[in-house]
């Protein structure tokens, strides 16, 4: 009886222990279109309507924290999501991020990254060990990535809109 009540205490405080696991999720998107090949350019025309039709997507979406690089067209999407939130962004260097970082620094929490067709897809293989997401086509911008963490387990899912 003893070891009976041993096996049910040992159950029920691993069941305890995963639902005091917090979820954290993290969505990842390319820039909407740009209006040139320049270094740097701003977002086109067609690139400011996704950028919305994105703040339309994610309006009934709550989001913590946004990440952006410091390219005029990585800020124009996110600030366009951003602003209906009235959210601050927060600037990364491409070669230093580190979703694992950013995963245990905000547990809990859910997290828009805007990136760039090579960046977001590797930050996503780096995260899961392995080469599952291919650079974005450069004519393809309605990628979205979820990932989604509780505890050691990570889930993640390509959703094209």
């Amino acid at each position: 009886m003893k070891n009976l009540c041993l096996i049910l205490l040992f159950f029920l405080m691993q069941t305890v222990s995963g639902q005091n696991q917090a979820t954290t999720t993290l969505y990842l998107i390319r820039h909407a279109e740009k209006a040139d090949f320049s270094g740097n350019p701003e977002l086109s025309d067609a690139g400011m309507k996704r950028a919305k039709s994105w703040a339309a997507y994610f309006e009934k979406t709550p989001i913590d924290l946004f990440y952006t690089t410091m390219y005029k067209r990585t800020q124009q999407t996110c600030s366009a999501i951003a602003a209906t939130k009235q959210k601050d962004i927060i600037f990364y260097k491409p070669e230093a991020m580190d979703l694992k970082k950013i995963i245990a620094e905000n547990p809990g929490k859910t997290l828009l990254i805007v990136g760039h067709s090579n960046t977001i897809p590797n930050y996503i293989n780096k995260l899961l060990g392995t080469a599952k997401y291919a650079d974005i086509p450069e004519p393809e911008f309605g990628n979205l990535y979820r990932i989604t963490v509780t505890g050691e387990e990570i889930w993640d899912e390509l959703i094209h809109l």
